[in-house]
């Protein structure tokens, strides 16, 4: 008899991955309020500067404990990551500029057809979700229910055609960047392997936000305005990326991507409990819809995984 492949690695990766989906949920907020008080270089340096100083201190004492050769090989192997995440994050910190809230949370979460694009042409071990009729079914479900949650969401100004660019950017990079954490960065534990990637991600954007960007804006913020750009840091950058690198390792990106579509309906419904907003039926039965896809998408990987 074949011996039962246990579920409880795959339970660990679901609660990781709803974790980072609270985490997740509150930013596209966050950062659209940013937008009166800096510009999108200096936020998008600022958050990272906090990010990279909160893992450098969890990246050195790691790195000390492994030999010369063990910590050149992490850093190669976060360097193409690391490159598809600068690309995605500067694209995401251009976005609420050229859009309203409820677009960059719709636009956002279009990553998922290129998360299963690369991720079909470079994972191996995701290619069996391509004779998985189930993962098709709950791919459309998910699909279907993310889309109509928007349905009355667009305004007239919504966007623009540099909007549109920007989240269509966006979404191509942060496709790429999950299939590459799930091809490079598996082997090593996740706080290693984000607090590395936040490294030589944040270099570069904090190199940005001093040559473009207008950083002595920062000096002008009140205590309230700090505490919310560290937040929006802590939350959206370094605990958000910790669980869903931890996701994705068990997870694989497609079925975390896919995941990820939950998003707006999650931020829905905090709004309906916490500030009154009102749902449509529509709005509900999307998200029963959504929740069903999502559902399926992650009982096709386990059995594939079984």
């Amino acid at each position: 008899m074949t011996p039962a492949v246990s579920n409880r690695p795959f339970a660990a990766a679901v609660g990781a991955m709803l974790l980072a989906l609270f985490f997740w949920a509150v930013v596209p907020l966050m950062l659209v309020h940013f937008t009166r008080w800096v510009d999108p270089w200096t936020a998008n340096g600022a958050r990272y500067f906090f990010a990279a100083a909160f893992w450098l201190p969890f990246v050195a004492r790691t790195l000390r404990g492994m030999a010369p050769r063990e910590r050149g090989a992490v850093w190669r192997a976060a360097l193409v990551p690391a490159a598809a995440h600068c690309a995605a994050q500067v694209f995401f910190g251009l976005a609420p500029y050229h859009n309203n809230a409820t677009m960059l949370n719709f636009g956002c979460r279009l990553s998922i057809p290129f998360a299963t694009v690369f991720g079909f042409w470079l994972l191996p071990g995701e290619r069996p979700l391509m004779k998985s009729a189930l993962f098709w079914t709950g791919l459309a479900c998910a699909l279907g229910g993310f889309v109509l949650m928007f349905e009355n969401g667009f305004g007239t100004d919504s966007t623009s055609a540099t909007g549109m660019l920007l989240l269509a950017g966006f979404a191509a990079a942060w496709g790429l960047y999950a299939v590459f954490v799930r091809r490079n960065l598996s082997v090593y534990p996740a706080h290693l392997a984000y607090g590395v990637v936040s490294l030589l991600t944040g270099a570069p954007l904090v190199a940005l936000m001093l040559r473009f960007g207008d950083w002595r804006a920062l000096l002008g913020l009140g205590a309230g305005q700090w505490f919310w750009l560290i937040l929006s840091a802590l939350l959206g950058l370094t605990l958000g990326h910790l669980f869903y690198y931890r996701a994705i390792r068990i997870l694989g990106p497609i079925a975390s991507e896919g995941s990820l579509l939950l998003i707006p309906f999650q931020t829905a419904v905090l709004a309906h409990f916490w500030l009154g907003d009102r749902l449509s039926p529509v709005q509900w039965a999307a998200g029963v819809v959504l929740v069903l896809g999502c559902t399926l998408l992650l009982r096709a990987r386990i059995r594939m995984r079984s």
